[in-house]
């Protein structure tokens, strides 16, 4: 996947994520930018009010990554929602919603979502506001066996890590008591190429996977709604950086792997 820079770190966003604000090197840019290699859908929220109104139906021959893209000039929320009639991988129903603010120039929003052959369909609810909704879209065959692997992890066989990750956390969540507790460390002395994928089996209580370093936080890898984050790759400058877990009333399984280098 496309790696995107960050002011602090380099990211190519995890298969499975829902939801990821990428605020980018500087602020206040009004124009739009939507990546090259998306189809994009331009939305002119002056016209009026929405309420559930179809913006796009895509129908999946194949198993495929669904990557999305969302830019707006307006300060209103937009609500979009995406259902799949196909399994949505990582989630317990085949839909997901995001909410959009105002991003331009090199802000964004996006989400990388594993769907099951089949059609997909995304709605937006928003309010009327002079400007424009900015929706990029692609759509990413999966092989066969990728599918497959991620498959047995959305089925609760969580021990399935891609190529070259090794575990560096396991544990079974019934009875954890955790508040941003410090499950693994890293510390490097110099920049630091590094892959993780997270998974839990968690479907009651309260269970939130964060990654950690002095200046940045990425909150809720997984939860109990998203259950999957596979190959969340980063390139990160020297310093310390910690997994973290906060956990009550949960059952199921978490497992986190790790690879270092590319």
């Amino acid at each position: 996947m496309k790696k995107v820079v960050f002011t602090i770190l380099i990211v190519s966003l995890a298969i499975g994520l829902p939801f990821m604000v990428l605020d980018f090197l500087y602020k206040g840019a009004k124009e739009f930018r939507v990546p090259e290699e998306l189809e994009k859908l331009v939305v002119d929220l002056g016209t009026g009010e929405r309420d559930g109104e179809l913006l796009l139906e895509r129908y999946l021959p194949v198993p495929s990554t669904v990557e999305l893209f969302f830019q707006s000039n307006t300060e209103g929320p937009k609500h979009l929602r995406l259902k799949s009639e196909g399994e949505m991988l990582g989630r317990t129903t085949p839909e997901v919603g995001f909410v959009v603010g105002r991003y331009t120039g090199t802000q964004s929003a996006s989400a990388s979502l594993v769907l099951a052959p089949g059609r997909y369909a995304l709605y937006l609810t928003s309010g009327k506001e002079e400007g424009q909704l900015i929706v990029g879209y692609r759509e990413i065959p999966i092989d066969q066996a990728e599918f497959a692997r991620l498959s047995k992890i959305h089925g609760g066989d969580l021990n399935n890590p891609p190529s070259g990750y090794k575990e560096v956390y396991s544990a079974h969540l019934a009875g954890l008591d955790a508040h941003d507790e410090a499950i693994y460390t890293i510390s490097t002395e110099k920049a630091l190429d590094l892959g993780l994928s997270i998974y839990t089996s968690a479907q009651q209580g309260t269970v939130s996977v964060d990654f950690v370093g002095s200046t940045f936080r990425f909150r809720g890898l997984v939860s109990t709604e998203h259950r999957m984050c596979d190959q969340l790759e980063l390139t990160l400058p020297r310093g310390e950086y910690q997994v973290k877990l906060s956990c009550q009333e949960a059952d199921g399984q978490l497992y986190v792997f790790l690879k270092e280098g590319p």
